[in-house]
């Protein structure tokens, strides 16, 4: 062996261990912040790990994590349903038409709308996981109007 391949080797060497070191600096760095997502394991691990952090990061929040549509989970067994309230009847009947969503409370822009208004908004279609806590989860398409868009100020 030539010393120049000694000195490559060694400088791989060191290279290949400070790579390793900080790889484990980022893992706790992204443990201790949350930015593991709970299936980081598998083949996909590392993508998704990368992806969930990155939102993370980005928004300030999680976003809830979207599937593909060939993930869609059968139809779960439902639960018991109490029989529709005379006030559900009466807003049936008259076809919702005074049937108002109001957003209030802790929000940036409160408002109120019709059913009519809803439909008048473009929608959008999102294919997340929802997770009982007794235990049970199945991945759904979610469809909707993302009203943070429409709240009057």
């Amino acid at each position: 062996m030539t010393d120049l391949s000694r000195r490559k080797l060694i400088k791989t060497g060191l290279a290949a261990t400070a790579g390793v070191a900080g790889l484990g600096v980022a893992a706790g760095i992204a443990d201790k912040y949350g930015l593991i997502p709970p299936d980081h394991g598998g083949i996909w691990g590392i993508g998704e790990t990368l992806n969930y952090a990155s939102q993370r990061l980005l928004n300030r929040h999680s976003m809830a994590r979207e599937f593909a549509r060939s993930e869609i989970s059968e139809r779960p067994l439902p639960n018991e349903m109490a029989p529709p309230s005379e006030a559900f009847k009466k807003l049936q009947a008259g076809g919702f038409t005074d049937w108002r969503l109001t957003v209030d409370g802790m929000v940036a822009r409160p408002g109120t709308f019709s059913l009519a208004q809803l439909k008048s908004y473009p929608s959008r279609s999102q294919i997340t996981q929802l997770a009982c806590e007794e235990g049970w989860s199945y991945v759904a398409e979610w469809i909707g109007v993302p009203l943070s868009m429409y709240s009057k100020p």
